[in-house]
């Protein structure tokens, strides 16, 4: 009787190891899906806009439109998934998402591009931070998780970088984003992230504080850049596929290094970003006065890859290892990266129209600086939590 009972208890937990590395599977599989689908859509909506007649500062706007719906619902949202499930919000998210890029045939002049652009910034908040949430809490690697959004940004540049027709671009946003709802009802809700309280918004962003301001200043100074940089790459020579590639470049750097970089002490690793970002905006910024063409931004494009990769995962990892409000926290880290695409582009467009491409660069960089500072004095201490070595029973419950 007893060596039956182990034999059963055996069987069961192989169940739930294959239910969880299923689920872990599905999640970066939905990832990789999502990233791509932003990625092959938002690449040119710059030289779209101008097209379709925005000057630099109204090429600000139809950005800040994208991001400010990224944010308000990746706030709202993220804090819902903490009480009411990961998953209905990862399916919701991804289906909206699908009808939110279809839209997008639809722009014919500014002010639709402007509109469907907030409406694709609202769908990915539904879902971004409930899916982050999602693959800590089954014990995923967060860097190879994050690598492959990495990779489907790869894939989506590339796609750019090929095809070039808007048109083309969009409906491929559109099937991507239905294929990862599909793959969605797949998977399978943790009970325990049903069962805590409401969070409080203060008290969460009041513990990673600091880890949120440095993003915000980095990232704040990125938006205002990358609102632009298509233009600046055009001023240099560039045409569409060498955008693609030299996006393609710092992409395929990210899905590298995402994958090793968690080995590292999170603190560490998120100082580097900083530093690193701060050198990228003025490399950019150098670039025009120093040389001559285009090419030379390949080893900007890399050092890039190497940025983001430090300061993405370092960041993710000090937050998601505070407390169990995973969903809100995640949801803040994203509404900060979102209130800078939203306030960004209006500052990279408004600058870059008084003192041209150069001075959002320039700009970029000192604000970085900054953020970076306010991490290296005095030196950032982080309370981490250690993710259990085993799942836990909560996380490991699914329900059928």
């Amino acid at each position: 009787m007893k060596k039956y009972e182990e034999k059963i208890n055996m069987v069961s937990s192989i169940s739930h190891d294959n239910l969880i590395r299923n689920s872990k599977l599905k999640a970066n599989l939905i990832n990789f899906l999502t990233y791509f689908a932003i990625e092959t859509s938002i690449l040119f909506i710059p030289l779209l806009a101008e097209e379709l007649g925005a000057s630099n500062f109204l090429v600000g706007v139809n950005g800040a439109a994208y991001g400010a719906a990224f944010l308000i619902f990746s706030l709202i949202f993220g804090r819902k998934s903490d009480t009411r499930g990961r998953v209905i919000y990862i399916q919701l998210g991804l289906g909206i998402g699908s009808a939110a890029y279809l839209t997008q045939l639809l722009a014919f002049n500014l002010t639709i591009l402007i509109v469907v652009r907030a409406f694709v910034g609202f769908a990915l908040g539904i879902s971004t931070a409930a899916l982050i949430a999602y693959i800590y809490e089954s014990q995923g690697n967060m860097g190879k998780f994050s690598s492959n959004g990495s990779l489907g940004w790869i894939a989506g540049a590339l796609t750019g970088a090929v095809l070039k027709e808007y048109h083309y671009l969009f409906l491929i946003s559109t099937v991507l984003s239905l294929l990862a709802f599909v793959i969605s009802l797949g998977l399978k809700e943790a009970t325990g992230t049903k069962s805590h309280p409401v969070p409080n918004l203060w008290e969460v962003t009041r513990k990673n504080f600091r880890v949120y301001l440095a993003v915000f200043l980095r990232h704040l100074g990125a938006a205002s850049v990358w609102v632009i940089l298509p233009l600046f790459l055009v001023s240099l020579g560039a045409d569409k596929t060498w955008i693609g590639i030299l996006w393609s470049i710092n992409f395929g750097v990210q899905f590298i290094t995402m994958r090793y970089v968690d080995r590292f002490p999170a603190s560490t690793v998120f100082i580097w970003g900083q530093v690193l970002s701060v050198l990228v905006f003025l490399g950019y910024g150098f670039s025009a006065y120093l040389f001559h063409g285009f090419t030379q931004l390949i080893i900007v494009q890399a050092i890039l890859g190497f940025s983001w990769s430090f300061l993405y995962v370092g960041a993710l990892l000090l937050i998601l290892k505070k407390g169990e409000e995973k969903g809100t926290a995640s949801g803040i880290f994203n509404a900060t990266l979102n209130l800078c695409n939203a306030v960004g582009p209006f500052l990279g467009g408004a600058i870059a129209q008084v003192w041209y491409f150069q001075g959002a660069m320039f700009f970029a960089a000192g604000i970085g600086f900054i953020g970076l500072l306010t991490n290296l004095w005095p030196q950032m201490e982080v309370r981490e939590e250690k993710r259990p070595s085993k799942v836990p029973k909560a996380v490991v419950n699914f329900k059928g």
